[in-house]
């Protein structure tokens, strides 16, 4: 029997903000997902201040492409690690060196080569640590706030995205590159001083646990949904957030607004997840169902968006999108962790990661390709349900036969 299990049955009252693990997590989460959300601007800085705001735009690319390509790998190598402490300290401390390189490379200016591939690296190296501080929520968690617990991890990556361009900005202020870039890298020693203990403790873990390999992650048809939605949201998001600076002046709004909205996207995000965080008990649907209706959410806010024609109704519907998003990012966590087996964890929330970064390339790729924003961010919608209603259908008899 899983260990939470055993303590939920002997603790009438469970706990989550008391408990002696939870404010480290939370810290550790916090580091973790700004990462990411401080890349955008400090490699735009860096990139510009070396060979103009094209090669910014592109080392910014290179870290999210390959941050998404290598998640996956990364998290099976942290799931299968004898030591997983010992393999996270070693990623944690490489990344930060790593990102200080590629701080040093750029204040001297050296050879365009040698800065995109430390860019890559920086980005590979870690790509399973987002992943990870949602496993090791799901090892600490009483399982019957489970569905708080994933609220707040959501709350976490929201956050994250508001604080990081905020932090980015008030370094830019300085005037040295270098900076943005250095603060990066101490997002890595935060990782390690908070999460990393957690790391490979024997909390949550089956004394009965099966020594033989768990299998492909793709081989359990239950985890699908959660897995596929994670494209579906990740074309969602970036659609909006990328349709802003056209809708807007299209509205009759400066675009210089839109830093704005992505701002009110998260924060309605934060009351979203806590609403959901509230009721989802009382929901009486199965988690994927849920899903796939609060999906459905976010795509007609998308559609409603690609018809506004006032600063108002884009900003109404950027609030209800992002009211949709975060709670819809909890619901597919859910899935996917009751889906695969704990060795699987971490692999399975950072493919999930990497599958969002996915579904923001096709997104863009939809964007630069089709003419007009209405047409464009109907394509994503119309897609982004398709994948996820086929995926659902697929596999209803697994999900409600398990």
């Amino acid at each position: 029997m899983h260990a939470t299990s055993l303590r939920a049955g002997s603790d009438p009252k469970p706990k989550l903000f008391t408990t002696p693990w939870w404010w480290r997590w939370a810290l550790g989460t916090c580091f973790a997902r700004i990462t990411e959300p401080m890349a955008t601007l400090a490699l735009i800085s860096l990139g510009t201040f070396v060979s103009g705001y094209s090669y910014g735009a592109f080392l910014v690319s290179v870290y999210a492409f390959t941050g998404a390509l290598t998640a996956t790998t990364s998290g099976k190598l942290i799931d299968r690690a004898a030591r997983p402490r010992r393999l996270v300290l070693i990623m944690t401390s490489s990344s930060f060196l790593l990102h200080v390189a590629l701080a040093a490379f750029g204040t001297f200016r050296l050879s365009t080569v040698l800065i995109t591939v430390t860019t890559a690296l920086c980005a590979a190296l870690p790509g399973g640590i987002p992943g990870l501080s949602r496993s090791v929520l799901v090892r600490y968690a009483d399982p019957r706030l489970r569905n708080l617990a994933f609220s707040w991890d959501s709350i976490m990556t929201e956050a994250g995205w508001i604080l990081g361009p905020v932090v980015i900005a008030g370094l830019a202020l300085t005037g040295l590159p270098w900076v943005e870039v250095a603060a990066m890298a101490v997002t890595f020693l935060g990782v390690q001083l908070f999460l990393g203990p957690l790391v490979g403790g024997d909390k949550g873990t089956p004394p009965d646990a099966a020594t033989t390999a768990p299998g492909s992650l793709w081989s359990y048809r239950t985890a699908w949904p959660g897995l596929v939605d994670s494209v579906s949201i990740g074309m969602a998001v970036t659609g909006v957030v990328s349709a802003l600076p056209v809708l807007l002046p299209r509205a009759g709004a400066s675009p210089a607004w839109s830093g704005i909205l992505v701002s009110l996207l998260a924060a309605t995000g934060i009351a979203g997840t806590l609403v959901y965080g509230k009721t989802a008990g009382r929901i009486p649907l199965h988690i994927t169902v849920q899903s796939l209706l609060t999906l459905i959410g976010v795509l007609t806010t998308v559609v409603a968006l690609a018809f506004s024609d006032s600063a108002l109704s884009v900003a109404v519907w950027v609030g209800l999108s992002g009211f949709f998003i975060t709670p819809f990012n909890t619901q597919r966590s859910i899935s996917l962790e009751a889906s695969i087996p704990p060795a699987l964890h971490t692999q399975g929330f950072s493919a999930q990661f990497a599958l969002f970064g996915l579904g923001s390339a096709i997104s863009a790729g939809m964007l630069a390709l089709i003419s007009g924003v209405t047409a464009a961010l109907l394509a994503i919608a119309g897609f982004a349900l398709l994948i996820s209603a086929v995926t659902h259908g697929a596999v209803r008899k697994e999900i409600f036969t398990a």
